[in-house]
């Protein structure tokens, strides 16, 4: 009897201990199952299953790539902005992007008209494939008083280097006889002169990246990318060309050397582009993304935190969700 009135008290002490816990929440995605806010809430009625007095808080989360609207839309301030652009093959779509509360800084998500998952597998060309739409959308947020453009990039179904971008904004790719370069990767490869659009200068950019692939070689954004969006050796084979004569002239015109940067493959390249063009600056998408929604906030005030992505291996040490809450 004893024994069984100790057990009783140790369970009740245990139950307001477990009651006056703080308990978060902050999972990615799982890339093709779930999206974040899905992971949070079968985690949560877990934990409610076990004990429904604890105090629970929800923060879905992302790296800065794909998903990362939803969770801006969920937890920061400001608001979702629609408007017409076009997919990476050119097929008109409506996409969004997230406005900030200040009204002058958008987080451009790249895969919303870039996107793998827009296409089809049998419209899934990746020598042709353009980062364009994304640049409608970049044009129509700086169009209504943006200064300050973040660029999340992930998802892509592109290898142009951010080519497609850049000409939407209004800039010119010639070939040697100055007529304009069509879009897509493989187009680069007769690139000549590059002219800057115009009335951009003072626009700020930030790029969310979360991988340190460079833009060439064995590790590059055509290597290790390319078969994942329907790119065949071939075409893998030529887009590396394609991006390193590329590199060669924005090198030779800005002296801007983009050929190793870490994270400069990432979207096909967009992130290496967006250096040679803009100089924009590469940011880990995951501190960008806690900076943003006060992460270290919430990881003060809690307890206890469950964290989780689709996949954990070698990737998860580059910045994914996980073990960036952990650190």
């Amino acid at each position: 009897m004893f024994c069984i009135k100790v057990h009783k008290i140790e369970k009740e002490k245990q139950i307001t201990y477990f009651s006056a816990m703080q308990l978060l929440i902050v999972p990615d995605s799982f890339k093709e199952s779930l999206p974040a806010i899905e992971v949070a809430s079968a985690i949560k009625k877990g934990v409610k299953q076990v004990n429904d007095t604890l105090s629970v808080k929800c923060l879905p989360f992302s790296d800065g790539g794909e998903g990362a609207l939803t969770v801006l839309d969920n937890h920061a301030k400001g608001k979702r902005i629609s408007c017409q652009t076009v997919t990476s093959i050119g097929q008109a779509i409506t996409a969004d992007y997230f406005l900030f509360e200040d009204q002058s800084t958008a987080w451009i998500e790249l895969s919303q008209a870039s996107g793998l998952s827009l296409l089809k597998e049998s419209e899934r060309h990746l020598s042709i494939t353009s980062t364009y739409g994304t640049g409608l959308q970049i044009k129509h947020a700086i169009a209504h008083g943006c200064s300050k453009i973040i660029l999340g990039i992930g998802g892509s179904a592109t290898n142009d280097a951010g080519a497609g971008i850049f000409q939407a904004l209004g800039g010119q790719l010639l070939d040697e006889n100055g007529n304009e370069l069509a879009k897509g990767g493989a187009a680069l490869i007769a690139l000549d002169k590059i002219i800057l659009p115009e009335g951009l200068n003072k626009i700020q950019w930030e790029i969310a990246c979360d991988v340190e692939n460079p833009l060439l070689g064995p590790k590059g954004a055509s290597t290790v990318y390319g078969p994942q969006k329907g790119g065949n050796e071939n075409e893998i084979k030529a887009l590396e060309k394609s991006l390193e004569h590329f590199a060669n002239i924005t090198f030779k015109q800005f002296e801007r050397r983009i050929y190793d940067v870490p994270g400069g493959g990432a979207a096909g390249g967009t992130a290496a582009g967006m250096i040679a063009f803009f100089n924009a600056q590469l940011i880990p998408g995951f501190n960008l993304m806690a900076h943003l929604l006060a992460l270290e906030q919430y990881i003060q005030k809690a307890d206890l935190i469950f964290t989780a992505e689709g996949k954990i291996d070698a990737q998860s040490l580059e910045g994914k969700v996980p073990v960036g809450v952990a650190r």
